[in-house]
């Protein structure tokens, strides 16, 4: 993890890039890509469930094209902050062509044991 002041900022799981954290993230709103999911959707994603296509392929839906393992934030329709960050497991061309399964592997949401994390203890 990657704080400053014992505030978080980043965090990496296992061997994988470097994630901004959810709260950064709503400081700066444009650092990433933007998915969002139908208001369906949105139950799922705060219990941490991963991100399926038909999801964002719905009316209520909207992606951004992405190549496959970019990081992303996960906005729901109707909400001005996001509620998610994941990481796509298909590129924007490949949701739209297979429109089923998952698509993006959630890696924080709001209310996780990151986002209520209020501070970091330096070491």
């Amino acid at each position: 993890m990657v704080a400053l002041d014992g505030k978080p900022l980043f965090f990496q799981q296992r061997d994988r890039q470097w994630v901004p954290t959810l709260r950064l993230l709503h400081e700066y709103p444009s650092m990433m890509p933007k998915m969002q999911v139908d208001k369906g959707a949105v139950k799922f994603v705060l219990r941490g469930s991963n991100v399926m296509c038909q999801g964002l392929t719905s009316p209520g839906g909207r992606m951004e094209d992405v190549p496959a393992n970019t990081v992303v934030q996960i906005a729901v329709e109707g909400k001005q902050h996001s509620c998610a960050i994941g990481i796509t497991t298909m590129s924007t061309e490949e949701i739209r062509r297979e429109n089923k399964g998952p698509c993006i592997e959630t890696l924080t949401y709001l209310n996780d044991g990151l986002w209520t994390l209020d501070s970091v203890a330096r070491s």
